[in-house]
């Protein structure tokens, strides 16, 4: 995989800090687009990464990454390392135009 792709198993998404959406879902990153699916493979939200917005917040447990896609935001939690790469790439892409 490229320095902007990413692909994550077993991530649970959450819409919000409350609702559930699926306890193991996907997170994808290919070319310029975020791609979050629950684990059948049905597209919860997809975004372009130039409005895409992905952090770590000091404030949520290791392996949390928040993101915003549109105005919608997502807590998706990964392992604390593959949630560094997570928020790398999209942050890369940002970088690299």
């Amino acid at each position: 995989m490229t320095g902007r792709e990413f692909d994550a198993d077993g991530v649970s998404v959450r819409r919000g800090w409350w609702r559930m959406r699926t306890r193991a879902g996907r997170l994808r990153i290919r070319g310029a687009r975020l791609t979050l699916l629950t684990s059948c493979g049905v597209e919860i939200d997809s975004e372009v990464l130039p409005r895409v917005r992905a952090t770590a917040p000091w404030y949520a447990p290791a392996g949390f990454v928040r993101l915003v896609l549109a105005g919608r935001t997502y807590w998706v939690r990964l392992t604390a390392q593959r949630a560094r790469r997570a928020v790398e790439a999209v942050t890369a892409w940002r970088h690299e135009q």
